[in-house]
């Protein structure tokens, strides 16, 4: 990326010369876009991963086409491209779309209100233009919102900047729409009733897998299948490696994943019914995409130079800069079989014109490019394989420092075309539209290519097509999650999302499954045990613990934990299950068999550390009590959780004997007390009052 050098507005000189200057350096020092035309253009694009999103200079159309468009009227056009460039060349961003509204709008405004497109002209009138043209063009509320608050940042950058020092603050006045998955109106509701996919389609992806026997129904319903072991986005398939597969110190299997949207590195964790499905699927894809990894590899390692593949007609010896008649060109270049004995019966004479005609000189582009000076060479033809094929994160992978050839998704060219022959010598990433190819008929291509369920015969329960897209299997994985009960917080991290709070768009549960929920919280007449709030997600108090103290338990791995930020911080050090501040709940979700798990490691330590003190190892001894304390605790614990004796949701601590604090045992050693008076006790109220807490 370009040296960005930011713009600063001199307050002495003029608003015009402000402007003027602005353009300026944008026009003549920012190189963002120069390879697309530069400054000259009035169509760039700005190209994410596989998707190239076109910013174009045009005046409003309802219709837009990037090919056929007027361009705005000067001086607005400058300002335009200067506005862009610059935010750009700061941090490229997909939204750039809603930029280019505003522009447009403000555009419009201007002519409507002084007949001429300069922002100079910016005032009030043509604020209140703006927004009477904003309501008439944009019907979405949702997306209304969005070009608001990019006509805000405008106007700010506009007074900021000085071209309209005096112009009035602006603030978007459309306010932001609730997730669509948590509105009640008829629109969303049908919305949502259709947004989450049925179990029925969800199983139709699984046979899919099992069933698929083709390379190209392997390869996609792979893909689709590490978007099922937990919610991701399409766009974040191609950042997997050929080494994302993980296994941890316990033995689960985990797909090493790169979210987007500011969540990053993270391991995705297979569930155990899964993990065979998980492996299958990436050494399907480990096979399909070697051939396309070793061509990017060749590309890498020889620059310059042709892949010589197994298509190739010419001798080993052929030199790199010798002419290609039409025949060698054909066979480089992977026409098919029947293409090339066209070619044959049609002319004798393999460098003539006919012949090249034939292999697509006179009507198609890139081939007249080849032979516009003569006949190609393998150099040229690698220069092509350069400019088709390396992007500008080359040679890495769009969003980690990984190489392109270790992607494993990674696939040739016309890998799975039916008409064309896959070119030997190419690599790319797959591209989001082409996965939702797969899920749903292209209804607005003339032709379109089946479907991945109509290849293999799937169809919905009522007979029709099934339609779905990779966006939705990340919603049925959520809203699944949800009915099961997991946690915002580990649903959120499961999902790779930053916030939070973005779990509610893809929460689709019915209204009759929320209300039940409510229901169930409501339902009890007094306050719920300890067991009940953690299976409805609610905070577990101190109380509902027995301890007589204020406050939230914390969640472990083995139970609850009532140490909190009021003492001195933890001196465990993660060793919970001797400590008498921590209490295992029977009946918690998954605690046992982590117990058992943590009992299991122990004892191997406890058994290695025995074999040592026999061979008289010095210091294997206190290591033998160490861990022989620790795993008689774990396992009296594990016994108690197990014990038909022990009811469900029983709270077990460790005697508090077993743990005496350092506090407690120096006292003890001076022959002091360690229990307080009766006398001296104050009652809980008058603390709480002291610490402004009503109704304690």
């Amino acid at each position: 990326m370009a040296d960005i050098i930011h713009f600063q507005p001199r307050h002495e000189i003029s608003a015009k010369q402000n402007l003027d200057s602005f353009i300026e350096q944008c026009k003549n020092t920012l190189t963002l876009y120069a390879d697309q035309g530069g400054w000259q253009s009035n169509n760039w694009q700005h190209k994410q991963k596989n998707r190239s999103i076109a910013m174009t200079f045009s005046k409003y159309r309802e219709k837009s086409n990037p090919t056929n468009f007027e361009p705005l009227h000067e001086p607005f056009l400058s300002f335009a491209k200067a506005y862009i460039r610059y935010n750009q060349s700061i941090k490229a961003v997909s939204s750039v779309t809603n930029k280019m509204v505003a522009l447009r709008m403000l555009h419009d405004a201007l002519l409507e209100v002084h007949g001429i497109a300069n922002v100079l002209k910016t005032d009030g009138l043509v604020i209140s233009e703006l927004e009477t043209i904003t309501k008439q063009r944009v019907a979405n509320k949702d997306r209304r919102n969005k070009v608001g608050y990019q006509i805000e940042i405008l106007l700010e950058f506009i007074r900021k900047k000085r071209f309209v020092p005096a112009l009035q603050s602006w603030e978007n006045p459309w306010p932001k729409v609730g997730a669509k998955a948590e509105r009640t109106d008829d629109e969303s509701r049908k919305w949502q009733d259709i947004r989450c996919p049925s179990m029925h389609q969800m199983l139709a992806l699984a046979d899919c897998f099992a069933n698929a026997e083709t390379l190209e129904d392997k390869y996609w319903s792979s893909v689709i299948t590490l978007l099922m072991l937990a919610p991701g986005r399409a766009g974040e398939l191609s950042e997997l490696t050929i080494d994302c597969l993980h296994r941890g110190e316990n033995g689960a299997l985990g797909v090493r994943w790169y979210a987007e949207k500011g969540f990053g590195h993270t391991i995705k964790w297979v569930p155990e019914a899964l993990e065979q499905t998980v492996i299958e699927a990436h050494s399907r894809l480990m096979e399909i995409g070697q051939s396309a990894r070793e061509a990017a590899k060749y590309a890498h390692d020889h620059p310059n130079v042709f892949l010589r593949h197994a298509g190739c007609c010419t001798s080993d010896d052929f030199a790199e800069d010798k002419p290609l008649n039409a025949y060698q060109f054909a066979h480089a270049m992977s026409f098919t079989e029947q293409s090339i004995a066209s070619m044959k019966a049609k002319t004798s004479q393999l460098s003539s014109v006919t012949a090249w005609n034939m292999v697509g000189g006179k009507n198609t582009k890139w081939v007249q490019k080849l032979i516009a000076s003569g006949e190609p060479t393998y150099k040229e033809l690698a220069s092509f394989v350069t400019s088709e094929y390396q992007t500008e994160d080359w040679p890495n992978l769009p969003s980690i420092q990984r190489p392109i050839w270790e992607s494993l998704v990674l696939i040739r060219d016309r890998e799975f075309h039916n008409d064309f022959k896959v070119r030997e010598f190419s690599w790319r990433l797959p591209s989001v539209n082409e996965l939702n190819a797969q899920l749903a008929i292209r209804d607005k291509l003339k032709n379109p290519p089946k479907t991945l369920f109509q290849r293999m015969g799937y169809v919905d329960e009522d007979g029709s097509d099934i339609r779905l897209t990779s966006h939705q299997i990340r919603v049925w994985l959520s809203t699944n999650a949800e009915r099961g009960g997991m946690d915002a917080w580990q649903l959120a991290r499961w999902a790779g999302r930053s916030r939070i709070n973005d779990n509610r768009h893809y929460d689709l549960r019915t209204q009759d499954e929320r209300e039940q929920q409510a229901r169930s919280i409501l339902e009890y007449n007094e306050r719920p045990t300890a067991l009940e709030a953690i299976k409805l997600n609610l905070p577990v108090s101190y109380k509902d613990l027995g301890v007589n103290r204020i406050g939230i338990a914390d969640v472990t791995e083995y139970g609850m934990c009532v140490h909190d930020y009021a003492m001195s911080p933890c001196t465990k050090g993660g060793e919970c299950m001797t400590c008498k501040e921590h209490v295992c709940i029977k009946g918690m979700p998954e605690t046992l068999e982590r117990i058992t798990r943590l009992e299991k490691q122990v004892e191997s330590q406890f058994n290695k550390a025995t074999e040592d003190e026999a061979d008289s190892v010095f210091g294997a001894d206190r290591w033998v009590s160490h861990l022989g304390w620790k795993l008689a605790h774990i396992r009296t614990q594990r016994g108690r959780l197990e014990s038909e004796d022990t009811p469900e949701g029983a709270i077990l601590w460790i005697p508090p004997e077993h743990d005496p604090s350092p506090v407690k045992r120096a006292l003890e050693q001076n022959d002091l007390d360690i229990t307080a008076n009766n006398q001296d006790l104050v009652e809980e109220s008058e603390i709480a009052m002291l610490l402004g807490i009503e109704n304690a």
